[in-house]
């Protein structure tokens, strides 16, 4: 079949098809081609370890002789036989040993001992002893061996050990190797394209599904603008699940609040009457607005009426709530006002809100600092102005917020209290109550040092 035919039919292929004829065609020679290269790299350092087998047998072999000083003994051919045959049974690549020396007064070589029998009858391989080590690979009846050549000195008596190390291990490892690599790189390719075939199926689905849904966008265009109010209307539906939680997180904190300030008004019955109770009758009028704020959700949203207002104004109020709660944690209070325009356009509860969760959380984590009642922890509020806004600042002595939550505390239902303790709703609700006046909400923090809460607003319109 002409290239030219080949050609045609793989443009008739889907793009699927085709990007596992690619896969094929360039992942699997690749892999090929890296095994190949990875067993030439492997086969001259085990060549070389193999080589280093031999030296180290030779050494052995060499300081046993001489420790034994069999060189100047008579006949020593024996004892050197039977220390060769010893030693090469633990090392089965050693496949031949020879100890070849010189005949006194003579240049003629011999084998003193040797592996092989008869050897005596064949005249040895050097015509003269090597007075250094040295090796070189050679072939021995078809297999390719390390020949290594070790001398041994013993007063005037000299000789060379000569070992014979098959690299049959060597070409076994790489060949193995390069089997193994081959075997991979066929199972991976498969792998790999049978999952690139599911994600490449479901990618497919999803795109025929965006072209339905852009088409069906484009017919009803003309009716975006209702469609979009009506989505909004069903979103704030859908999240009532969290709003339910919200709305018991957020209820909790004016009853704690007022449980604290009765308490109060428990101990000290008789003194402050009226201001306590004007504090409780304030707390039920605020659990009153939040209630009525819930149920607006379900509603058509309305739009809650903003007006001018002072940050200090804000900060006091809720100062005013808090200290009570202060008190009785034997937290110390510092506040600063720098700024010198400091009037935002906002509605004050939703302020509030923000404000009072940022301070209970503050109050939670120095709470939980070590547990050790010898701390002692102080919280400092502050505002200053930067171009446009002005910011809240509320520093704490806590527990500090690690890395990696600093990431996630402002995602719904994130928390790192312990269950029952909070619901993880009460920053999200906060920085989506910010952005709403074109805010924002940032967090420095350190652990074991505190944390630092930033509040920017707009600068409202003064009047």
């Amino acid at each position: 079949m002409s290239f030219n035919v080949w050609i045609s039919r793989i443009r008739t292929l889907d793009i699927q098809a085709k990007i596992v004829l690619i896969l094929i065609a360039v992942i699997f020679p690749l892999s090929i081609m890296i095994g190949l290269i990875q067993s030439k790299v492997m086969e001259p350092i085990l060549s070389d370890e193999i080589r280093q087998l031999g030296v180290s047998f030779s050494q052995n072999l060499s300081n046993q002789i001489q420790s034994q000083k069999l060189l100047t003994k008579p006949n020593p051919s024996v004892a050197i036989e039977d220390m060769i045959q010893r030693m090469m049974y633990t090392q089965p690549s050693v496949l031949r040993v020879d100890v070849i020396t010189q005949k006194p007064k003579s240049e003629k070589l011999f084998f003193l001992a040797s592996n092989v029998e008869e050897q005596e009858l064949i005249e040895p391989p050097i015509i003269k002893l090597k007075e250094e080590m040295e090796g070189e690979v050679t072939n021995e009846e078809g297999i390719p061996v390390w020949s290594i050549y070790y001398p041994v000195k013993q007063g005037i008596e000299k000789a060379n050990i000569h070992v014979l190390v098959s690299l049959r291990f060597a070409s076994s490892v790489t060949g193995t190797f390069l089997r193994i690599t081959l075997i991979g790189a066929l199972v991976s390719t498969i792998l790999l394209i049978l999952i690139l075939n599911f994600f490449l199926r479901r990618a497919f689905e999803n795109e025929k599904q965006l072209k339905v849904a852009q088409m069906s966008n484009e017919v009803l265009s003309e009716k975006l603008q209702e469609i979009q109010q009506e989505l909004i209307h069903k979103e704030k539906l859908a999240v009532m699940g969290q709003l339910t939680a919200s709305f018991a997180h957020e209820i909790g904190t004016p009853l704690n609040a007022i449980s604290g300030h009765v308490q109060l008004l428990e101990m000290d019955l008789g003194k402050v009457h009226a201001e306590r109770i004007g504090i409780i009758s304030g707390q039920l009028k605020k659990i009153e607005e939040i209630v009525k704020g819930f149920l607006q959700t379900t509603k058509k949203p309305i739009v809650q009426q903003k007006i001018i207002i002072t940050t200090r104004e804000l900060i006091e109020r809720i100062v005013v709530l808090v200290m009570p709660t202060l008190q009785k944690h034997q937290i110390s209070f510092g506040q600063e006002f720098e700024a010198k325009d400091d009037q935002v356009e906002v509605v004050p509860l939703e302020i509030e809100q923000v404000l009072l969760n940022l301070i209970n959380n503050a109050i939670d984590s120095m709470k939980s600092v070590d547990g050790n009642k010898n701390v002692h922890h102080a919280l400092w509020v502050r505002t200053y102005n930067s171009p446009g806004s002005v910011t809240i600042e509320l520093q704490d002595t806590g527990s500090g917020i690690t890395n990696e939550n600093l990431k996630q505390i402002f995602k719904p239902f994130f928390t790192t209290k312990m269950l029952g303790e909070g619901h993880g709703l009460g920053l999200s609700i906060c920085q989506q109550i910010i952005r709403s006046y074109g805010g924002e909400i940032i967090v420095e923090s350190k652990m074991n040092r505190g944390t630092k809460m930033k509040v920017q607003l707009p600068v409202g319109k003064k009047t």
